[in-house]
């Protein structure tokens, strides 16, 4: 798998942070670079292909966006994007977003990114099962890494999944106590600044949560 091919679906706002996130990141590591940027309804792959194998004395690292990849046709991924981007160099990065892409990517990593809205339905239509798989962790996960600063709606699930477990007589009320306190404590520290709320600290929910594989 090439890492500087990176796919990126779902509303544009969304993407687009996760391609500024990772332009800051990139940054960080290069001095000189350059960012060019295609758009799907207006795509010219003769262009895109002499972009991928220009070479610059004075640029260090080259990043190629690629915005509403959703009109772009499959046979311009077949016989111009694909084959180009076999013979892309390490200091070049290619980056496609939009809201779906009419081929399969192969061994091209694709971040289906989520409104923030529709994970946390996800997350609390859960709150009802008795056990949380590591799937939904996962979940809970994702969702605090496009929202870091969003951990007190994973609490109020988590108190809401602790609340039906006692409901339906899965759990006792000594156990839920016992848990609703360490759930407490656990907001009052995000709260207070003594855990960082940055992605991450949703681990120690794992005290609280019947997780299976």
């Amino acid at each position: 798998m090439k890492d500087n091919v990176k796919f990126y679906l779902g509303p544009h706002n969304l993407t687009s942070e996760r391609i500024d996130f990772f332009i800051r990141k990139i940054s960080d590591r290069y001095k000189n670079i350059e960012v060019k940027r295609y758009y799907g309804s207006e795509f010219n792959p003769e262009a895109f292909r002499d972009e991928i194998f220009e070479n610059s004395l004075f640029v260090e690292c080259r990043i190629i966006i690629v915005h509403q990849i959703e009109h772009i046709e499959k046979k311009v991924w077949t016989e111009f994007i694909f084959p180009s981007l076999e013979k892309i160099s390490e200091n070049v990065f290619a980056l496609f977003e939009g809201l779906s892409v009419k081929v399969k990517t192969g061994e091209y990593a694709v971040e289906t990114i989520e409104d923030a809205e529709n994970l946390l339905k996800k997350i609390y239509r859960k709150s009802w099962q008795k056990r949380l798989s590591t799937v939904d962790f996962y979940e809970i996960s994702k969702f605090l890494r496009l929202n870091p600063y969003e951990f007190a709606l994973v609490i109020g699930v988590i108190e809401k999944h602790l609340e039906n477990l006692v409901i339906r007589k899965l759990i006792s009320e000594q156990e839920f106590i016992r848990r609703l306190k360490i759930l407490s404590e656990l907001d009052f520290n995000l709260k207070s600044g003594k855990i960082s709320s940055e992605p991450g600290w949703e681990v120690l929910l794992l005290s609280l949560l019947d997780v299976s594989g």
